[in-house]
């Protein structure tokens, strides 16, 4: 059975642009309240102000960095104060660099799993203490990648970051096992996004996956009933396979 998703209440990170701007209109179309979180706080705010206008849903642009953890507990407080509930976290923020190993240095590495692992486990954290579990019911969906299940030549730390987001969504789902909130890591293969464009391979002829597919692939996840537990999906386009 789909569980109703109008008059819900979301918080999707990286918001501002991209497949994250993308599910938060996908989900404000369906009648949910957004809070949009990232660091491009003007462009977010033009998009979350939009995105209210369009469909008629309260939106909140809050700037915050995922690797920052007072700014990740500040962002879910305000959310949690304006309204009193989230129902469905969206961990979508994440940054890519590349490099041979050789040539990889702390400060990029901590850098990129500042952001794409240590974000989703703050956001996470951050999201079912501050009330989700009180609550015992919702969603949260954790984007990862293709790299989160391959290892890719001179992604070594972008991988690294994948994988771990892999398994700190698994073991968030055993740690909530016997609640009524439901987890799901959803893997893409390579998306055309603003990230995407800006690659070292956008002048290649390659076959990107159209980024509504996956917001798609997002909203049939969050829309499945507390007892239908989706762990893991994988989403190509067909020349990925």
């Amino acid at each position: 059975m789909a569980t109703e998703l109008h008059g819900k209440f979301a918080l999707v990170t990286g918001a501002a642009r991209g497949l994250g701007l993308i599910i938060a209109e996908d989900l404000a179309r369906l009648g949910v309240h957004v809070a949009g979180v990232d660091v491009r706080s003007e462009l977010l705010l033009q998009e979350m102000q939009r995105i209210s206008d369009a469909h008629g849903v309260q939106t909140l642009a809050i700037e915050a960095d995922a690797a920052v953890e007072q700014q990740v507990a500040d962002a879910v407080g305000q959310v949690f104060r304006d309204w009193g509930r989230i129902d469905i976290l969206i961990n979508n923020a994440g940054i890519r660099k590349v490099a041979p190993i050789a040539e990889i240095d702390t400060a990029m590495w901590d850098e990129i799993h500042s952001v794409n692992l240590r974000g989703q486990f703050l956001f996470t954290r951050e999201v079912l203490k501050q009330g989700m579990l009180a609550h015992n019911e919702g969603t949260i969906i954790f984007i990862s990648s293709g790299s989160g299940r391959r290892g890719e030549k001179n992604s070594a730390t972008y991988c690294a970051s994948k994988f771990g987001g892999v398994g700190l969504a698994e073991s968030v789902a055993k740690d909530l096992k016997d609640t009524r909130i439901r987890v799901t890591t959803i893997a893409p293969g390579m998306i055309w996004t603003p990230m995407a464009e800006e690659s070292e391979v956008a002048h290649l002829d390659l076959d990107w996956l159209d980024p509504k597919h996956v917001s798609n692939a997002v909203l049939f996840c969050v829309q499945q009933d507390a007892d239908t537990i989706i762990p893991e999906l994988h989403i190509y386009h067909r020349a990925q396979i």
